[in-house]
């Protein structure tokens, strides 16, 4: 029986009934009654193997043939009923069904199953072979034979209930034995306290637990021992013989179970086992592998005085492939951090360079493709750059003079022409203020005159200063007529200003009114990266992209570092100014993108991991230096 084979149960329950069946037709057949001289001759019993085979488990006598019995079971299980049948000159064939009564078949949608059928022979004198004295003689048989399959089913029921207690008390313990485990965090003490209690539980002298490192177990528990020295020779031994039956894997008992029917574990090599007996003095040891997932992890050895039995050994592989993965997982937690990472490492190159995975490989080989186009591929490397578009110059236009604002014709975003009106002055005070000078140098024109007359040149000099002072007042306010109407001096937009909320108010000489900026000349501010400032110089190319025109590009040219810096989410930037090729669209100042300057050629490798490693360069300086 191989580790761990599913069916050696099934083979041990079909051997029990084989048992039973061929002791109680031979009971039943030698005990029978012979009414009127008829007597049994031939006995066979068919019993159900798995779901739909049937085999032949018992024959009495067994020297008999049984074939045409083997026929009559055979229609008596398909009928499901009593049967009669003429089996030759004077010989008549009964056959009766075994019914399964056990709770699987009770609840069971279809109803009472069958486990086999029973066919007797019986031998009829020559006096009773007509119709009616052969009834006679057959009822007292076939009621003897009913009686019989009824304490038949009643054994098989009893079996079955023995055999479910047993297995729900093995059940059980494994159950305890697997939370006693995994309640402990660390897996010396759930290797502990598997030991320790399969020693109890088993009457065993010493339990040892192994765990496979490299190509051999290694002893990494004994019951009832808290610290064991490794160079001892029985531990020597006791991991010669846990390496003995991995290599086998399979079970190894010494000496092998008396209840072996198939010898199965006569067959193995037990040549460490019996040298671990002889030096430890006990007269049984059994070694049963760890497998998790078909994968041989280590092993238990037990040792004790009374031989193992093959039910026990049975046992305890399945309470193994219980406890196997727990140990297992609580083992690799246990581990230290950078042996973990060096693991899963290997695991990783395992599944890349060993069988399977192929999923795997072709991710490898894509990765390995991507890396050595990306190491020998050259392209062109840019610089992104946050990008502000402002007017390459504005004009303010201020207030000529203090008064008020009489009219206002334009608003912040319009386009204006050159000379084209855009507020006017309140100009009724300078008017007025005009015709006093115009009055006062007429005033002083006829004054002059009768001075020049009366040959008063001190008095004409007087008066000519006068009137310098007069006419320069004049002009004076000439001017601000003429400046009371602004107007454009250039063709462009107004940028700021509005005066449609301070009509017939008050502003004073100089106050900002408008700021116009041209409608084509216009600058880009980017603001570089610290990290990336050495990469640009005046001249160089670029491309910007603006959020309000995400499917346009505008070509720019770099035209001045300046030593302006500004700060964003933590970082220094640069402010490099560049100068906007113009391309018809209508642009306005304010707008942002994200411009990229080309800076040249390099590889595609150091392009995309330039971040990273001049991260790691810092990084390094700051710790290592």
């Amino acid at each position: 029986m191989q580790l761990g084979d599913p069916g050696s149960q099934a083979i041990s329950a079909w051997q029990s009934h084989a048992e039973s069946a061929q002791a109680w037709l031979a009971r039943h057949c030698e005990t029978a009654p012979q009414p009127g001289g008829a007597r049994i001759t031939e006995g066979v019993v068919l019993w159900q193997h798995g779901q739909e085979a049937w085999l032949p488990v018992a024959l009495w006598p067994s020297s008999g043939d049984g074939q045409e019995l083997l026929e009559l079971a055979d229609n008596v299980r398909q009928a499901g009923r009593g049967l009669v049948s003429q089996l030759a000159d004077g010989v008549l064939g009964i056959g009766y069904p075994v019914e399964d009564l056990t709770d699987e078949a009770s609840s069971s949608a279809v109803g009472v199953g069958l486990l086999g059928a029973v066919a007797l022979r019986v031998s009829l004198p020559a006096a009773q072979r007509d119709d009616a004295q052969a009834q006679s003689s057959l009822m007292p048989l076939m009621q003897r034979l009913e009686e019989g399959v009824a304490v038949l089913q009643r054994d098989t029921l009893q079996r079955y209930h023995r055999d479910s207690r047993q297995r729900q008390q093995a059940l059980s313990r494994h159950l305890d034995l697997l939370a006693a485990v995994l309640a402990e965090n660390r897996f010396n003490a759930a290797s502990m306290q598997l030991v320790t209690r399969l020693a109890s539980q088993l009457s065993c002298e010493r339990v040892s637990l192994g765990w496979r490192r490299g190509s051999r177990c290694r002893v990494v528990q004994v019951s009832h021992s808290a610290q064991f020295n490794r160079k001892m020779n029985r531990i020597r031994a006791t991991e010669a013989a846990m390496d003995e039956c991995l290599d086998q894997r399979a079970s190894v008992a010494m000496p092998p179970p008396d209840d072996d029917v198939d010898q199965v574990y006569a067959h193995r090599v037990v040549l460490a086992h019996r040298e671990l007996l002889t030096m430890s003095g006990l007269q049984a040891s059994l070694s049963v592998a760890c497998l998790d997932d078909g994968k041989t992890l280590g092993g238990v050895t037990l040792e004790r005085d009374t031989p193992f039995s093959a039910s026990e050994i049975t046992e305890l592989e399945s309470l193994m492939a219980l406890v196997t993965r727990a140990l297992e997982e609580k083992r690799l937690n246990d581990r230290a951090l950078p042996i973990k990472l060096v693991a899963a490492l290997g695991n990783q190159i395992k599944r890349l360079l060993g069988p399977g995975y192929l999923g795997y490989k072709l991710a490898g080989l894509l990765l390995v493709g991507a890396v050595s186009f990306a190491a020998l591929a050259t392209g062109p490397e840019q610089v992104a750059a946050d990008a502000t578009l402002e007017s390459l110059q504005q004009q303010v236009l201020a207030a000529p003079f203090r008064g008020y604002i009489d009219n206002a014709l334009v608003r912040p975003g319009d386009t204006v022409e050159l000379g084209q009106p855009l507020a006017e002055m309140d100009t009724r005070e300078l008017v007025l203020e005009q015709l006093q000078w115009q009055s006062e140098l007429a005033k002083l024109a006829r004054q002059e005159q009768q001075q020049r007359a009366a040959g008063d040149r001190a008095a004409v000099n007087v008066i000519g200063a006068q009137q310098d002072q007069a006419q320069a007042r004049l002009e004076l306010v000439e001017s601000r007529l003429a400046r009371a109407s602004l107007v454009a001096p250039f063709a462009g937009r107004v940028v700021s200003g509005d005066l449609t909320q301070r009509l017939g108010g008050v502003v004073e000489q100089g106050e900002e009114l408008f700021r116009l900026s041209p409608l084509d000349a216009y600058r880009i501010e980017l603001e570089v990266p610290e990290g990336r400032i050495d990469a640009i110089a005046e001249g160089q190319q670029g491309e910007l992209v603006l959020a309000a025109m995400t499917g346009e590009r505008f070509n720019f040219e770099v035209e001045r570092l300046t030593p302006q810096t500004r700060s964003a989410d933590g970082s220094s930037r640069f402010v490099v100014e560049a100068s906007l090729e113009s391309n018809g669209r209508e642009l306005r100042p304010g707008m942002q993108g994200v411009g990229r300057i080309e800076v040249g050629e390099a590889r595609l490798i150091s392009i995309w991991t330039r971040e990273l490693v001049d991260w790691l360069r810092l990084t390094l300086w700051r710790w290592w230096g």
